[in-house]
């Protein structure tokens, strides 16, 4: 196995080490909450550890990149979605329910660009030892942001995995990024699974921990065969400490993010496309611990010409799915990832109050007409307390235009915040430097008018900050 060395400033090492329990020392005990350290007499073998910063790109030596679909009902993950930016950070897109470019087609049940992600794959082989990334999770429901080692035998139909997921909660009845989904398999059958909700278990409950802040956190687990123990951690603190099933054979590193739409245990799609961003990986394997010599199979990958050869730019990411109302028309009581409603009083037909029309928008581009009551809304998931974000929108007419923040329930709103619009020619507004209240966990755009009156509404903009 030829392997890429570690780039290591000298504290890791000094913040790696672990001394022996001396005569009459304290045991060690490890706990949930408490920082990560390393098992007492554990050495790290440094000479074969691995580590990319993807300065240079993803490199053809260490990675594979994957173009397969699991799981069912998703594009699967595909060597499109996959770049690295100038300052080498790598960049995994996900596309979600409302994708309508066409740019990229799917591999596995849906082939039309929807619910599809994308995942590297370790050419090199890893064993027990400490795995850690660090990355920015695809902030949104639905798409699985995953860092995991698998090796699978068709001979005895072992299923080796240590699954560190994004984002948690189901279990409770709420997925959330504040919570962290850690399991481990040895056959399809024989797993555990810990999710672990971070604001309660390693944070302060006044200091609410959400993984999908935009900040770079650091994800890994201590993969031990002797004794038996998974330990799994975020930015230094333990979230789950696993004592069965334990894998034991060989495996390959992956890292990704994909769409489990059949089991939705990550939530619901609902959004155009964002991405997930690494900072680096890192695997360092342990000294003298056993295990099962294994080579998985790497069946499903990208050409070499598929990889990506050229840097981009940090993408900036729109919230809002549809946002220039270019790709789709009225389709029932749904325009792309909005839904159109009307006032009860309102006895015009749902497509006579909202419309998409053309040359009234941006640049004589499409655009959305809502009239004489009619109403149209998105739901954007996945916010949060604190949330920062800037809106803004060219509109024409007479109408308004309101951002409002919801917890759990859709029955109440808070602290709206409201853009009268009374113009004739369209011109944009701005709301700046917003912040989502307490207990925020979505937010609802809504376009509408009174009888009589209409609003053209184009290039609908909210951006996380």
């Amino acid at each position: 196995m030829k392997l890429k060395n570690a780039k290591f400033i000298p504290l890791i090492t000094t913040l790696l080490s672990v001394v022996s329990c001396s005569s009459g020392a304290k045991p060690q005990v490890l706990a949930v909450g408490g920082n990560i350290e390393l098992l007492d007499g554990i050495k790290l073998d440094y000479k074969n550890s691995f580590f990319d910063d993807f300065t240079n790109g993803v490199s053809k030596d260490n990675w594979y990149i994957g173009k397969q679909a699991w799981g069912g009902s998703n594009g699967g993950v595909i060597p499109e979605n996959i770049n690295y930016t100038d300052d080498g950070v790598l960049v995994i897109t996900g596309n979600g329910s409302y994708y309508d470019a066409g740019d990229v087609k799917g591999v596995g049940d849906v082939k039309d660009g929807r619910y599809t992600g994308g995942a590297l794959i370790s050419k090199f082989l890893t064993q027990s030892g400490r795995y850690e990334i660090k990355m920015k999770v695809l902030p949104r429901q639905g798409a699985c942001t995953a860092f995991w080692t698998f090796a699978y035998n068709l001979d005895t139909l072992e299923n080796h995995e240590i699954d560190i997921e994004l984002p948690g909660g189901n279990r409770s009845g709420t997925v959330t990024f504040e919570n962290v989904l850690n399991t481990n398999y040895i056959t399809e059958q024989m797993n555990i699974s810990f999710d672990t909700n971070l604001t309660k278990t390693i944070s302060d409950v006044s200091n609410e921990v959400y993984l999908n802040d935009g900040e770079w956190h650091v994800y890994g687990f201590d993969w031990y065969t002797n004794p038996e123990q998974i330990v799994y951690y975020v930015d230094g603190k333990i979230t789950a400490i696993s004592n069965a099933f334990v894998p034991s054979m060989q495996s390959r590193l992956w890292v990704g993010a994909w769409f489990p739409i059949a089991s939705a245990f990550v939530g619901s799609p609902e959004f155009e496309t964002d991405n997930m961003y690494v900072d680096y990986v890192k695997y360092i394997p342990f000294e003298d611990q056993p295990y099962k010599e294994f080579t998985p199979i790497t069946n499903g990958v990208a050409l070499d010409n598929e990889y990506p050869t050229q840097p981009i730019s940090t993408p900036t990411i729109n919230k809002v799915a549809n946002s220039t109302f270019e790709k789709s028309n009225l389709n029932g009581s749904k325009v792309g990832g909005w839904t159109a409603t009307k006032r009860i009083t309102e006895e015009k037909d749902l497509s006579e109050v909202i419309q998409v029309v053309d040359n009234e928008g941006y640049d004589d581009s499409r655009a959305l007409k809502v009239s004489d009551g009619g109403i149209a809304y998105q739901m954007i998931d996945s916010v949060y307390h604190n949330f920062k974000h800037d809106f803004s929108v060219y509109a024409k007419g007479k109408g308004k235009i309101t951002i409002r923040y919801y917890s759990i329930t859709e029955n109440v709103y808070m602290n709206p915040q409201t853009i009268e619009v009374d113009s004739d020619e369209l011109r944009e507004y701005r709301l700046t430097n917003l912040v989502a209240p307490a207990t925020t966990q979505r937010i609802r755009i809504n376009i509408e008018t009174t009888i009589g009156n209409s609003i053209t509404v184009d290039n609908v903009s909210l951006i996380q900050k």
